[in-house]
């Protein structure tokens, strides 16, 4: 943490008594609460900026659109639209958000995928039934509704427990708001833990009786989305607008040099940073690169005019799966909710 953030202080002072105040209203009643019928699961953190809720919230998504039918629930960051939409293949970025176009990707034929600010909105206009699983993106923070299960995912990189509140630090409330959670997943892990490392993150979610998983993001073959396909080439260009695309650069880097564009997150894309990417390509001479995005990313990009722009150049999606440690304890826990009457 940055230290000139210190002399903020009295104003997390503040903003730590305004939100304990209103968690305080909450959790005893003094401030009504709506509990959400059927089964339902939030995903959400305590930080303000990207810590894995939406590879989580997918994850969640395949692992049980088998045997329920989900109904997603997402802000819908980024849109120019107000209320409750249920997305729709016609549906662009700007109408609906990144995200919830990317979950809508993955979605079977019976799931819904529904964006609003208020999720108390979306559920009223839910039509539930006993094998729905309702799904709530980022809603943590969502006081005014009770789901029946909470996800805390966190960054093993930069921990709850090491952060402090806004604008001290990034914590969009205190860290006792762990304990309204079930379940505390670290995401973005390296591939190996020391066994005492590990034994202190856990440590630290059992300060608020939280079981603790720990999860890392494994890079699938790359997919081209357009025509143009070079199979081999050691040259890349990686255009991202993601909080934070540092672990995608140094796997990229093992088999690439890069040359990077990097946009803020959530970043409209405009014909002009489509011109500009594509001038750079052309000056690469005898091994032409290939140009690689995120998935999330190619949600802004798809859409027209922008993808008649794109393709006719070699643009190629980096996919994600998560990888969970001890994954079959994970779902164990989270079927044992499901399926309970």
């Amino acid at each position: 943490m940055k230290a000139w953030r210190w002399l903020l202080f009295p104003l997390g002072v503040l903003y730590w008594g305004i939100t304990f105040i209103r968690n305080f209203l909450f959790s005893t009643g003094l401030v009504g609460r709506h509990i959400i019928q059927g089964k339902s699961i939030v995903i959400g953190n305590l930080n303000v900026g990207g810590s894995g809720k939406s590879p989580m919230t997918l994850y969640l998504m395949k692992a049980f659109q088998s045997t329920h039918t989900i109904q997603l629930v997402s802000r819908g960051y980024g849109r120019r639209s107000k209320g409750h939409i249920q997305v729709n293949a016609q549906h662009t970025a700007d109408q609906v958000g990144d995200e919830p176009l990317m979950y809508f990707q993955h979605k079977s034929e019976r799931d819904e995928v529904h964006v609003a600010a208020s999720r108390w909105e979306a559920i009223q206009g839910l039509s539930r039934q006993e094998k729905d699983l309702l799904l709530l993106d980022d809603a943590f923070q969502h006081l005014q509704i009770q789901a029946g299960f909470s996800i805390l995912v966190s960054d093993f990189n930069a921990p709850f427990f090491k952060d402090y509140i806004l604008p001290v630090g990034m914590l969009r409330e205190p860290r006792q708001g762990a304990k309204r959670a079930n379940l505390m997943m670290y995401t973005k892990c390296p591939e190996t833990i020391d066994e005492a490392t590990k034994q202190y993150y856990i440590s630290q979610a059992q300060r608020y009786q939280l079981p603790a998983f720990f999860s890392r993001i494994v890079y699938t073959p790359l997919k081209s989305i357009t025509n143009v396909v070079l199979n081999e080439t050691s040259e890349a260009i990686l255009v991202t607008g993601i909080a934070n695309p540092r672990p995608l650069k140094t796997h990229l880097e093992k088999s690439y040099a890069l040359t990077c564009f990097e946009f803020a997150d959530h970043h409209e894309f405009t014909l002009v940073d489509i011109q500009n990417i594509h001038q750079k390509f052309d000056t690469f001479d005898a091994v032409k690169p290939i140009i690689i995005t995120t998935e999330k990313d190619f949600m802004r990009l798809k859409a027209q005019p922008l993808f008649e722009a794109i393709k006719h150049y070699p643009w190629y999606i980096q996919p994600i799966e998560l990888m969970i440690e001890n994954e079959t304890e994970f779902l164990t826990i989270i079927k044992s909710y499901v399926s309970k009457n």
